[in-house]
């Protein structure tokens, strides 16, 4: 008999522990339930068995609320569970016991090194490249982690304890004792409420993203960067400098404030004065540690200079530090209560002061007891100085551009100059340009604002109180014309902020990403513009408002363009520019694998920096381990480096005129549907879990941008999410199929062919739609309109079903010329074994919302549960949310 390979026993193992949980909290004639249930399952999804499939289902809807409850959260505790084994074994297989580091991840950049060394690229170049590197990395509070913290931290122990089972010569004993802890926590999960009872504010949701650095990411990033430099110094023969940092992280959580009401100036301050704290905090111990263990009387005379002729040099140096992140601990502390607290001594406030005295250190060590000890001793603090600052995370503060013109307009109306609002864009650009060049202020002292104007001046005035390192970029949601950057520098100048904020742009829709190009060239022509700039912008490219607006393939096709045409106005004007990447965990808002992600950008896009997203779940995802963390950092850097130095090819201009052809055909199929059909947001609401979404508390924002509204005023996350819990999965390819039939039927299947192989940019996206086809499922699709939808939508569900049997078929014809990549077989090979218990999720699902619905037993606490239970274990067996 065929041994089971380690993931499926431990797979099996996990199981097996959660059915003795079942057996003992809820019985034995509910276990044999449920047990029956998942073989129905099983044989109606292996043999496409009807008649198991009706009993299944006719099975189910005879159970009690309670029974569905309990059914829900065991199926959906599984596969967690399998989730769980499946990313340890995932880092399992990529570990090295014996060499004591990671090894096949690390693979992708000992790959491309020599490759890039075989192309011409000097090793010097690597090197520079490398270490010039400027990622970062902004953590979101985008609300698609569906699960509790406390469930993240039981996973984790979970995670630890296979890690362990799998590590180390363990005694019988030992093992036993390994299972039972395990069994345990499985317990514990299963007598722990998996619902959030009250959603999280934004002070919480940052102190979230905190917990993530201190967890993991705080160690991982120096061990990251020794492994880094070891293969750096494999093939160049050098090491980094010391200085290098190529990745560093920053934040939404509290700066975040579009659509959310819930985010305030006062938020923002609370944030910014946390970081400083947990920063202060963090330094303090590692100080504290490195005086500890460096005791050597010994030292250079740079050192010698400064300290003195005293016994032990490294301690008298270093003390200082430690006392002074100690007292600027403090004072963030009674800033944060509310107190007032007087600093002893001078707080901590530039970053570069404490990497200087680092370098002294290091330097002293390296020349007098050897490198060994100095990086052992000092290096980490400087990768960890090079990496947070001290602040931890720089928060970026992101608002919707008709927030300032709405101030601007309420000035120009108290001073009597007219309505700001109804002035043409020539107009705007003159009258902010020439208010920027003034000496003279603009904001009267007597003006009274409404609360929305007079809270963005809070805010504004809430960034000038803050220390420059606090702080990243201003991002303007909805961007429109150059008047919206323009403005938010007017409001800066005029509320004191002495060093503004970088700003952003975000261009989201697809009419914004077309006229992107020519709006930047605008404000690069403007004079002012141009110096303020001192010769660097920032631009944001929305994936997900962009794909909600114009359909997966047309925006794709925009967010290329636009950057190609951002790339050719910059270099125009001599501006370095940095594109910041909104993208997201799910494929309809941009999500996909960070090294085809970057190689599919337009060439000279990337350039050795890029700013992205990094949004719900997939923090988790990303981080959730030493390893994990150290692994995708790792990715971040290769990818980074392959798309700088082995830049993509230019499309061909046949190439481009197809895509052009497909973009208008595929947003029009696409907008037919979401826009055209009367009917479309009524049978949105009734057959999808879209209203229950906003219950389930996975953030601080609300589901909607604006309370009354259709579609056009959903997130795009929510209108994902929605589409993908009945897996019908219709953002990610409506339109597409109708665009390829056409390429088809023109011929092109040649040239589609020649797209896939020789162009990264198409073959990412083909690739990230056949994964999400390969989730879709219509059979399941079908199950929700019949229990569900009013007899007068049906035949829209009907349409749509039939338009993604016939995007599979047209799209498999297309996709057959990706290659046959490792992933893609596991993928299918995952999903294969999850669909029975998804399956056995949407069933229950869809009956939970009849008879919430349909039965009049709406406000039942029981299925209300129920139901929220079932859009996380759908989540966890589709492996993303929004």
């Amino acid at each position: 008999m065929k041994k089971k390979s380690p993931l499926k026993q431990d797979i099996k193992m996990l199981g097996s522990l959660l059915g003795d949980t079942i057996k003992t909290q809820v019985g034995q004639e509910f276990f044999d339930k449920l047990e029956n249930i998942r073989l129905l399952s099983k044989r109606a999804r292996k043999k496409d068995d009807e008649a198991a499939d009706k009993e299944l289902k006719d099975l189910i809807r005879g159970l009690s609320n309670e029974e569905l409850k309990n059914l829900v959260r065991a199926f959906g505790q599984f596969l967690n569970l399998a989730n769980l084994a499946e990313a340890h074994h995932f880092m399992s297989d990529m570990k090295d016991y014996e060499e004591g580091a990671l090894t096949k991840h690390l693979t992708k950049l000992t790959q491309i090194i020599p490759e890039l060394l075989a192309n011409g690229r000097s090793k010097q170049e690597i090197i520079d490249t490398i270490a010039g590197m400027n990622i970062e990395l902004v953590m979101t509070a985008h609300p698609t982690e569906v699960k509790r913290r406390t469930w993240l931290h039981k996973h984790a122990q979970i995670n630890t304890l296979l890690d362990q089972k799998e590590n180390y010569r363990m005694t019988p004993s030992e093992q036993k004792d390994n299972i039972n802890r395990i069994a345990v926590l499985i317990t514990s999960l299963w007598e722990s409420d998996e619902i959030r009872r009250v959603r999280p504010t934004p002070f919480e949701e940052a102190k979230w993203g905190l917990a993530i650095i201190e967890d993991t990411v705080w160690d991982a990033v120096p061990r990251f960067m020794l492994e880094l430099d070891a293969i750096v110094e494999s093939f160049t023969g050098k090491k980094l400098p010391t200085w290098a940092a190529p990745i560093k992280f920053a934040s939404w959580m509290g700066g975040d404030r579009d659509g959310n009401p819930n985010v305030t100036h006062e938020t923002t301050e609370q944030v910014c004065l946390r970081n400083r704290w947990t920063a202060s905090e963090l330094y303090y111990k590692e100080i504290n540690k490195a005086i500890q263990r460096i005791s050597e009387t010994d030292c250079s005379d740079e050192l010698r200079a400064i300290v003195g002729d005293v016994h032990e040099p490294y301690r008298v140096f270093l003390r200082p530090f430690r006392a002074r992140f100690l007292e600027t601990k403090k004072w963030t502390q009674a800033q944060l209560e509310g107190k007032s607290y007087e600093p002893q001594l001078p707080l901590m406030e530039d970053i570069n002061e404490f990497l200087d005295a680092l370098h002294i250190c290091h330097r002293s060590l390296v020349e007098c007891s050897g490198k060994d000890l100095a990086d052992a001793s000092v290096l980490k603090i400087i990768r960890r100085a090079s990496c947070f600052g001290l602040n931890i995370l720089k928060l970026d503060v992101r608002q919707e551009s008709t927030r300032h013109s709405d101030v601007i307009n309420a000035i120009t109306e108290h001073l009597e100059l007219g309505s700001y609002d109804e002035w043409d864009e020539a107009k705007k650009q003159e009258f902010l340009v020439r208010e920027l060049k003034s000496k003279r202020p603009l904001l009267p002292r007597d003006i009274q604002f409404d609360a929305d104007c007079q809270e963005v001046v809070d805010t504004v005035k809430t960034i000038a109180k803050q220390p420059e390192e606090a702080l990243g970029a201003y991002v303007i949601s909805m961007s429109r014309a150059a008047s919206d950057v323009l403005a938010v520098h007017l409001l800066q100048k005029e509320c004191g902020v002495k060093k503004p904020l970088r700003v952003a742009p975000l261009f989201e829709t697809l009419e914004d990403l077309e006229n992107s190009g020519d709006i930047m060239d605008t404000l690069f022509g403007i004079d002012w513009y141009k110096e303020a700039s001192h010769g660097s912008q920032e631009v944001m490219i929305g994936y997900s408002d962009s794909g909600k607006d114009a359909g997966k393939l047309a925006a794709s096709w925009a967010q290329y363009t636009a950057q190609e045409a951002l790339h050719q106005v910059s270099e125009k004007h001599g501006i370095k520019l940095t594109l910041f990447h909104g993208r997201g965990g799910s494929v309809g808002r941009g999500g996909g694998p960070v090294e085809h992600a970057l190689m599919s950008q337009p060439p000279g896009t990337v350039d050795g920096r890029m700013r992205v997203t990094e949004q719900g779940e997939v923090l988790q995802a990303k981080y959730s381990t030493i390893d994990v963390a150290c692994h995708n950092l790792l990715l971040y850097v290769t990818a980074v480096l392959q798309a700088t130095l082995a830049k993509p090819p230019v499309p061909k201009p046949e190439w481009r005129e197809l895509m052009d052809k497909m973009s208008v055909i595929s947003c029009d199929a696409y907008r037919d549907i979401v826009r055209g059909r009367e009917n479309f947001v009524k049978y949105f609401r009734q057959v999808t879990p879209e209203q229950e979404l906003g219950r389930l508390h996975i953030g601080s924002r609300p589901a909607k941008r604006k309370k009354s509204g259709g579609i056009e005023s959903l997130r795009a996350i929510p209108w994902i999410f929605a589409w993908t819990q009945i897996r019908l999965m219709l953002p990610s390819w409506l339109g597409v199929g109708e665009a390829l039939k056409v390429a088809l039927d023109d011929d092109k299947h040649d040239m589609l062919q020649e797209m896939i192989q020789d162009w990264p940019f198409f073959y990412f996206l083909m690739d990230m739609i056949d994964m999400v086809l390969v989730k879709t499922d219509h059979r399941v699709a079908k199950y929700y309109d019949e229990i569900l939808a009013d007899d007068d939508v049906k035949e829209l569900g009907l349409e749509l079903r039939g338009k993604l049997k016939q995007t599979i078929m047209t799209a498999q014809q297309v996709v057959a010329g990706l290659s046959t990549q490792e992933e893609r077989v596991a993928l299918r090979a995952s999903i294969k074994v999850r669909n029975p218990y998804a399956d056995t999720l949407n069933y229950l699902q869809g009956e939970c919302m009849r008879r919430l619905y349909k039965e009049n037993q709406d406000g039942d606490p029981v299925l209300e549960d129920a139901v929220m239970a079932t859009i996380a274990g759908i989540a966890a067996a589709m492996k993303n949310t929004g």
